[in-house]
C-alpha cells in the first residue's frame, strides 16, 4: 500500500516541478527584462537634462510614460540639487548641495544635481502568481539614479 502511495506522490511532485520550474524561470525572466527597461529610461532622463541643462513637462510626460509602459505601477520623484560654493573662512570655499522644488521649467546651472528615483508601487501579476504557488517573494523595484548638469 505505502508503494502506491510513494509513486503518486513522486508523480505529483514531478508534475508540479515541471509547471512550476518554467513559470519561476519565466517570471523571473520577465521582471529582470522589466527592470533593466526602467533603469533605461531613468537614465535616458538623466542623460537629456544633463546634456540640455532644462526638464520640461513635455520630458516629464515622456518619462512617466516610458515607465508605465512595463506593466508594473510606478512611482517616480524627479529632485534638484542646486550646487552651493560657500567660504570656509579661511580664505577656501566648500561646496554643499541644496534641494530645491524649482525642478521643472527652470534653467538648471552647471554642477547642479539631478536625482531620480523610481519605486513600484506593487507587484507585477506574474510575482503575485509565483508567490501564490511557490511562496517566494520577489523585491519590489526601488531604484535611485543621479547625474551632474555639465552645460
Amino acid at each position: 500500500m505505502t508503494d502506491i502511495f510513494n509513486k503518486i506522490l513522486g508523480v505529483l511532485l514531478a508534475f508540479t516541478l515541471l509547471a512550476g520550474a518554467p513559470l519561476v524561470i519565466n517570471t523571473m525572466g520577465k521582471d529582470l527584462t522589466m527592470n533593466r527597461s526602467v533603469l533605461n529610461e531613468m537614465t535616458n532622463l538623466i542623460d537629456k537634462v544633463t546634456d540640455k541643462g532644462t526638464l520640461t513637462e513635455d520630458d516629464m510626460t515622456d518619462f512617466y510614460l516610458g515607465i508605465s509602459s512595463y506593466g508594473v505601477t510606478m512611482d517616480a520623484t524627479v529632485q534638484r540639487y542646486i550646487k552651493v560654493v560657500n567660504p570656509d573662512g579661511a580664505g577656501g570655499t566648500y561646496t554643499t548641495y541644496m534641494l530645491s522644488d524649482q525642478a521643472v521649467g527652470s534653467r538648471w546651472n552647471k554642477g547642479d544635481v539631478i536625482k531620480v528615483t523610481v519605486k513600484a508601487v506593487d507587484y507585477t501579476s506574474s510575482q503575485r502568481i509565483q508567490y501564490r504557488l511557490l511562496h517566494l517573494t520577489p523585491a519590489k523595484f526601488d531604484q535611485t539614479l543621479s547625474g551632474m548638469i555639465r552645460k
